[in-house]
């Protein structure tokens, strides 16, 4: 490491920095550019200090034993990190010649190759097409198995569940989804466990409502309709309720919670159930105002913006928390304040905050 460390020093103060850096596993470090790799040696472009190569002239090059690297140090690459983070349908082209590029390198340390194909992966399922979601499904699995690292492992496994759900296999992600939340009492892979599940319920209850629109009048089946329904809605309000400071997840959470409302309306609707389907619409509209207002700055402040702006005056007009503060008034005690998002707390020490549970309770 402390030789690795003066290389890249030596290097910044001679204005040279090289492509690519090998780590041996003997301490030394190897600059130069890789051309080609096989699986025993890695051939390498290198240049001799003071005796560039000749215009119009090949380099030398040097081959070194694959089994000798301990690391690799790959090249900067502004473009590529910039589209490994947004991981959008149009970083698709990009992401493609990246993976073509780094896919050799999956299991060296430090080299991007995960990070790369679990973007690649994303931006395929954003697609929301059949092939692409099979596509996506390969390139995390193959991620989860050879990565050089833990994390990368865990990231792969999330897109994989997410692409088992894309491709038809809701109710196996479901089951892995359950074992990794119950493997752990990190907040965070508690938070993505019970998303993912959330999507996978949602799936379910999409399935059961198509398969039974008249569920209503079908004593057999009401009651199922109801699990599932609060089910989903548990799954997705459970980070706004515990880990409000997690903006962004309780934010996704919520407008998980909205969708499900207005698929809820919408069959309600449907079945001839007006009072039922107007407290859906309802909760939610109550619910956008929610995210509008606790988390403004995320994606889905954007979404539940365009929601209530489409609403006429009338359904505006419905406001759960302004009657709540009426009635407390009305009995002689304070408003209090709108409280800001909670910190986060282990699943040990976390408490149901039962009032704002109740706001999203179906009436």
């Amino acid at each position: 490491m402390k030789a690795r460390l003066l290389l890249l020093v030596v290097l910044s103060l001679c204005n040279r920095l090289p492509a690519d850096v090998l780590e041996l596993k003997n301490g030394q470090c190897r600059p130069g550019k890789i051309l080609q790799a096989d699986e025993k040696f890695i051939r390498l472009e290198v240049e001799i200090p003071g005796q560039p190569a000749p215009a119009g002239q090949v380099a030398p090059s040097i081959a070194i034993p694959r089994g000798d690297v301990q690391a690799i140090d790959f090249s900067p690459a502004p473009d590529r990190d910039a589209a490994v983070r947004s991981a959008g349908v149009q970083d698709i082209p990009a992401l493609e010649a990246s993976w073509q590029k780094f896919s050799p390198w999956l299991s060296t340390p430090r080299s991007p190759s995960a990070a790369v194909a679990c973007a690649l992966g994303h931006a395929l399922l954003a697609t929301k097409e059949p092939h692409n979601g099979e596509r996506a499904l390969e390139l995390f699995t193959l991620v989860e198995e050879k990565a050089w690292q833990d994390a990368d492992k865990f990231r792969a496994r999330e897109g994989r569940l997410r692409a088992m759900m894309a491709t038809g296999q809701a109710a196996r992600a479901m089951d892995e989804a359950k074992a990794l939340a119950a493997d752990s009492e990190d907040p965070e892979i508690l938070i993505e466990a019970n998303y993912l599940m959330a999507q996978a319920s949602a799936k379910q209850l999409e399935s059961f409502l198509k398969e039974n629109p008249r569920w209503n009048i079908d004593p057999n089946v009401i009651d199922e309709r109801h699990r599932l329904q609060n089910r989903v809605l548990e799954l997705y309000l459970q980070p706004a309720l515990f880990f409000g400071s997690e903006g962004s997840k309780a934010a996704r959470g919520l407008w998980g919670a909205v969708e499900i409302y207005k698929l809820s309306a919408e069959n309600e609707r449907q079945a001839g159930l007006p009072d039922a389907a107007k407290s859906h619409a309802d909760l939610a509209m109550e619910t956008c105002r929610d995210i509008v207002t606790l988390y403004p700055e995320t994606p889905e402040a954007n979404l539940a913006s365009t929601y209530l702006n489409a609403l006429s005056p009338e359904q505006l007009a419905v406001n759960f928390e302004a009657q709540a503060r009426k009635e407390i008034v009305e009995n002689g005690n304070s408003v209090p304040p709108t409280p800001a998002p909670t910190p986060a707390e282990s699943p040990a020490t976390r408490k149901e905050p039962k009032t704002k549970r109740k706001k999203h309770e179906k009436k």
